[in-house]
This record gives structure tokens, C-alpha cells and sequence, in this order.
């Protein structure tokens, strides 16, 4: 069975010019070196990634197809594409991901704390996304977690009137213990 090498014109944005160079140029040897020269940023291009990717996959590929896998798909290329130009590598679907491994599938952060002064955990906070969740990504506070950005609010809302209420006790316990000094 002979295969087709031939590749449907995605369009990858309409807002993105036509680059005629690119028609007689064998997909394969593709960079992103004639966008930019068009005028297109980087930005732009891995903004268009993730659709051009899926549609692709949809149109050449549908035994192959998941939504998932064009998700990774796309995410390695745009991890290359920073790498190539010099950006910093970063989570290119979640912007406080702490993961810079290119095509990673779970993502995090745990780094916001307060510690007391030995140096432990008061309370932590961050966010988690793993690969195959059912319940996607969600922001956690100590144990508690949360799946929409509303609950935290609320929560952190609470948590606010909270700290103002250990300040009120603070002031009140360290003025009756000086009146009594």
C-alpha cells in the first residue's frame, strides 16, 4: 500500500499573513524561521499551535486522533519552540506549572507557604493537574481542594476574615497582659 506524503493546508489562524515560500517548501524542512520573517511572532504561532495540531491530527490522522494526544503533541512543540529561541522553558498549558521537562502530563505548583519561625509549615497552597483526572486541574489549601476558581474565593475570603480575627485576639491578649504587667 503506498502511502501519501502529501499534507492538507491547515490553517493554522486566519489572522496569521500567507507566507508563499512555504508552498514549495517540503513540510518536513518547516521552521518557524519563515513566520517570523513574515512578521509573525512567536507568540502568535504558539497561540495557533494547539488548534493547527488538533485539526490536523482530526484531518490526517483520525484512527490516531484524542484530544489528549493532540494536547501533548501540541505542548512538546511549543516547550521546542521556546527552547529553540532562546525563551525560558516553561508549562505551556498551565503558566504556574513548576514542570520545564518538555511533554509532561502532570503539572504543578506547591510553592506558596507561610512558615512559622522554626522554619515549618504554617499553611501551603498550590495547584495540581494530573494526566487522566477526572476532576482536572484544582488549587488546594492545606487539604482542602478546590475545582473552580469561585470555591477558592470563598475560601480565601474566609480565610482573610480568619487572619483578622487572630489579629483582633493578638491585640486584645497582648493588651490585657500588659495591663496587667
Amino acid at each position: 500500500m503506498a502511502h501519501s506524503t502529501s499534507v492538507p493546508r491547515i490553517d493554522f489562524q486566519p489572522t496569521l499573513p500567507a507566507i508563499p515560500a512555504l508552498a514549495s517548501t517540503h513540510p518536513e524542512n518547516i521552521g518557524v524561521e519563515p513566520f517570523l520573517a513574515a512578521g509573525v511572532t512567536l507568540d502568535a504561532l504558539i497561540v495557533a499551535l494547539p488548534s493547527a495540531v488538533d485539526q490536523a491530527m482530526r484531518t490526517t490522522l483520525p484512527s490516531l486522533y484524542s484530544a489528549e494526544l493532540a494536547e501533548r503533541i501540541a505542548a512538546h512543540m511549543i516547550s521546542r519552540l521556546r527552547q529553540e529561541h532562546g525563551e525560558p522553558s516553561r508549562c505551556p498549558l498551565y503558566r504556574d506549572c513548576e514542570d520545564t521537562t518538555p511533554g509532561h502530563t502532570d503539572h504543578y505548583f506547591h510553592r506558596l507557604r507561610v512558615t512559622g519561625e522554626d522554619g515549618g509549615t504554617v499553611l501551603d497552597a498550590g495547584m495540581v493537574a494530573l494526566s487522566g483526572s477526572e476532576t482536572g486541574a484544582v488549587v488546594y489549601i492545606r487539604n482542602e481542594e478546590f475545582a473552580d476558581a469561585a470555591s477558592v474565593h470563598a475560601k480565601t475570603a474566609e480565610l482573610r476574615g480568619f487572619l483578622d480575627q487572630v489579629d483582633a485576639l493578638a491585640d486584645r491578649l497582648f493588651e490585657d497582659h500588659q495591663a496587667r504587667s
